[in-house]
């Protein structure tokens, strides 16, 4: 027999803790020479906000170097990219899993996108002046490296680099019970 039970909404605290549950089930994956991380999309309710934060540092990087370019290694299905792009800015969209890249690419056609399938290992974008990831700790650290010495500004998602004990992050910002590592490479 079926559960016909509604299904029921979490609150922030609940969800908090079911994050904080993935978060360790992702680490243990990686421990044992799983994924560096996992495809999970941004949730709706936060990309309005990632995309404010991420077209203001856009905007003041273009004050000292005309067109920045945004970044987003690990792009998934280019939903971030495809909101930053639509405002206006040239995009980078680095995707590992050739699945995903070809739908970053049929999402973002018409803006000014490039989607790279490569890995995160080994890929460096010339150019980054913003920077956006959702990815788990050891990819945000490998991201961070890669752009080291830029002065690229970084935003991760509820995970800090890993290594990062507070010292790292220029700041950490808040979106309801999410955290918001700000990094400059």
């Amino acid at each position: 027999m079926g559960d016909n039970r509604e299904p029921r909404e979490l609150d922030a605290e609940e969800l908090g803790r079911t994050i904080e549950l993935l978060y360790d089930a992702f680490h243990t994956v990686e421990s044992v020479g799983g994924s560096l991380s996992p495809f999970v999309p941004t949730q709706d309710y936060v990309e309005e906000p990632i995309t404010v934060l991420l077209e203001a540092f856009l905007e003041r990087a273009a004050l000292s170097r005309p067109n920045p370019v945004f970044y987003e290694p690990g792009c998934g299905t280019a939903k971030i990219t495809g909101r930053v792009a639509a405002r206006g800015y040239y995009a980078v969209c680095l995707e590992l899993d050739a699945e995903l890249a070809k739908l970053a690419a049929k999402n973002t056609r018409s803006l000014l996108v490039d989607v790279v399938q490569g890995d995160l290992a080994t890929f460096s974008p010339r150019r980054a002046d913003v920077a956006y990831a959702y990815l788990l700790p050891r990819a945000v650290r490998m991201a961070l490296e890669a752009l080291e010495g830029r002065g690229t500004i970084m935003l991760s998602l509820d995970y800090p680099a890993e290594g990062d004990k507070g010292q790292l992050a220029v700041t950490e910002l808040r979106i309801m019970h999410r955290g918001i590592y700000v990094y400059r490479a």
